[in-house]
């Protein structure tokens, strides 16, 4: 019988947790990290890429964008990429101010934010990896806390299982999670898949920041590009659709979107429960 009154879901577990340096370029999977109300994960998607227009640029438009892998050595952002040598940005740029216009996806707007550019040197790197010009740009306070940042996404397994179970079902082969760059991977074996879409909030046992959940994430082409090799075909953006679709859900959508309540620190293995208003329902 369905549940009108709030109540705790079956225990979660935090898998994995994932930081994106860049936005939409490759991950770096880590063991804990730093988490704020106002941007999420301490490092992640601290940085951008803009053409000459000062217009960030995303990997739907430039696959080549999720081979660009970096990671950190102290206080220094190493890039690589097939067929180039590495690149060495350090976390602390000289002041070259410029601006960044990203767009707006709620209030279908173009904003303009502070940044620092990364320099020449990156620039050329970029380009030669990228196929075009353009320059790598470290964010100000105020565009990493723009008020239509999503701060965290969240995914569960059970949902990619089922997906996987689809594309098989439609002769396919099956996919990565991190096609869908998530920051938070949860488990939750005695739910149904897409029962992360009725939570309301996340609580852990250990008294790490609750997280609050804030919407749906609603898919773009993105997950079709493999971050192997940058190739793009129809799938797995198809088979989510269809998902969706059974689930009277008139976008694709996998995964949520969430904001840490307080500042603290989330760590891999971290278990807890989901809070949820209607929890008959969130696996329809």
């Amino acid at each position: 019988m369905p549940m009108t009154e709030a109540a705790f879901s079956s225990a979660l577990q935090l898998v994995s947790l994932w930081i994106y340096p860049i936005k939409s370029c490759a991950g770096i999977q880590v063991s804990s990290a730093q988490v704020t109300p106002q941007s999420g994960l301490t490092g992640d998607r601290e940085w951008v890429i803009i053409n000459r227009e000062n217009q960030q640029v995303w990997m739907g438009e430039i696959h080549r964008m999720a081979l660009v892998q970096p990671r950190f050595e102290g206080e220094t952002m190493v890039l690589q990429a097939p067929g180039v040598g590495v690149l060495k940005v350090p976390y602390h740029l000289p002041e070259s101010p410029c601006q960044v216009k990203i767009w707006n996806d709620q209030d279908k707007v173009n904003e303009t934010f502070s940044g620092q550019d990364a320099g020449d040197e990156a620039s050329e790197w970029l380009t030669a990896v990228l196929g075009q010009p353009l320059r790598l740009v470290r964010l100000g306070h105020k565009g990493l806390t723009r008020r239509a940042l999503m701060p965290l996404h969240v995914l569960s397994l059970a949902s990619l299982r089922r997906l996987n179970q689809r594309l098989a079902e439609r002769g396919h082969a099956p996919v990565e999670y991190e096609r869908f760059r998530p920051n938070l991977v949860v488990e939750h074996a005695e739910l149904a898949p897409f029962a992360e879409e009725g939570f309301s909030s996340l609580q852990w046992s250990e008294g790490a920041p609750e997280i609050q959940f804030s919407g749906h994430c609603i898919r773009c082409i993105m997950p079709n590009v493999s971050p192997n090799d940058a190739t793009a075909g129809h799938e797995p953006l198809v088979a989510v659709a269809a998902l969706s679709r059974e689930r009277q859900q008139k976008k694709p959508i996998l995964g949520v979107y969430g904001r840490a309540l307080s500042e603290g620190v989330l760590t891999v293995g971290l278990r807890g429960r989901a809070w949820s208003a209607h929890m008959a329902d969130a696996g329809s």
